[in-house]
């Protein structure tokens, strides 16, 4: 079977971070190659809800897709899907989305008369970094980590963590109990999930998506448990409020341990009710979630110098931050989807991408499948 609502939802988190990168440019956030003379803090909690946990839950959905890779093809075609769409997208993309970003910074910073010569010095390779395509570099580490784990489970089933992998995931009590493996990670980046600061991968960043892209790779092998994800979504939705606020309100300066024990539990709270919602709302074919979870590659690469380029091109518009910011989103989404729509689906870059490629437009509504029916996994 194909799992449907696992897909969207991966997808979805993916999508979360175009929202997420145009309301830091109007948050006032330094850090951000735009920055808003202007900005509001309005939806600043919303970039923390969606930090806390977006990336831990994109690492699950990964997890579960790469064992169902894994255990459903082989190994030799695990590696050969992993290398054809993660490994190549990364390096032809990031060969182009760094030397694009490398101008709309320096311009931003500086002015456009010394991008040329921030180029011939020199300087921009000092700036390398894998800008928001990290999360591949990272993917690939993690793919390497699974199947290693996988090939050596071969030789000695591991029957006890299994076991109380199973225990683990039926309790009501699961999200607080697969916090607890990320405490220590995050406790180590001062309660806060940090972000990367060049192409170098680093060992804190690695050991914290650890967690759950092995809670994700585990699932698969439990994936009879899925319906467990609906019950109790309510209760968790509670409990992860006062969770956010530990983490949003203590520094993590002076109080890692429970900034981390905040961030962790909302974390996997909203792991869970994520998985849940999606399971109950998602689980049917649709051709519109189908074709925005095959668009959301493409989107999420391309959609840097995209908003950017919009946020610097509307500073002159004396409209509020607040109304921008749908704008940007907007305008920028649509103008993604156009061009995936034109360019990449039916091109050699959708089959890059969505490992094949396919006609323009919606896909057609399945038909019901005779019965008994027999349908392939998703990879």
């Amino acid at each position: 079977m194909r799992y449907h609502a696992l897909d969207s939802m991966r997808a979805s988190m993916m999508l979360l971070g175009i929202y997420l990168h145009v309301v830091v440019g109007y948050s006032g956030d330094g850090h951000w190659p735009y920055v808003d003379p202007h900005p509001t803090s309005v939806l600043n909690f919303t970039l923390g809800i969606i930090h806390s946990f977006r990336m831990p839950a994109f690492f699950a959905m990964a997890g579960f897709f790469g064992a169902l890779l894994w255990n459903t093809r082989g190994p030799r075609a695990f590696f050969s899907n992993r290398i054809h769409r993660i490994l190549w997208p990364f390096l032809l993309f990031w060969s182009l989305m760094f030397p694009i970003m490398a101008v709309i910074v320096i311009s931003l910073e500086r002015g456009s008369a010394q991008v040329v010569p921030a180029f011939t010095s020199g300087e921009v390779l000092k700036r390398l970094h894998p800008l928001h395509l990290w999360f591949l570099e990272y993917l690939l580490l993690l793919y390497l980590l699974g199947a290693a784990v996988a090939w050596f489970a071969r030789r000695s089933p591991m029957t006890k963590l299994h076991a109380a992998y199973r225990w683990a995931l039926e309790s009501p009590f699961a999200p607080a109990i697969f916090a607890l493996f990320s405490w220590g990670p995050l406790t180590w980046m001062h309660g806060n999930l940090k972000d990367c600061d060049g192409l170098t991968p680093e060992l804190p960043i690695l050991i914290a998506y650890l967690p759950p892209f092995a809670f994700g790779w585990l699932l698969y092998h439990h994936r009879d448990l899925l319906p467990r994800f609906q019950r109790h979504i309510l209760p968790y939705f509670v409990l992860a409020i006062p969770a956010f606020l530990i983490y949003g309100k203590i520094s993590g300066r002076d109080y890692p341990a429970f900034r981390a024990a905040g961030n962790v539990l909302c974390c996997w709270f909203l792991i869970f009710i994520t998985t849940g919602l999606f399971l109950k709302l998602c689980s049917k074919p649709s051709p519109l979630g189908r074709y925005l979870s095959d668009s959301s590659y493409w989107l999420y690469i391309m959609h840097m110098p995209v908003v950017v380029g919009l946020q610097a091109a509307l500073l002159p518009l004396p409209i509020p931050a607040l109304a921008k910011i749908p704008l940007v989103l907007a305008l920028s989404v649509g103008l993604l989807l156009i061009s995936y729509d034109l360019l990449v689906r039916p091109a050699w870059l959708g089959a890059l991408l969505n490992g094949r490629r396919y006609p323009r437009g919606l896909p057609p509504r399945p038909s019901p499948p005779p019965e008994p029916a027999i349908m392939s996994e998703y990879a």
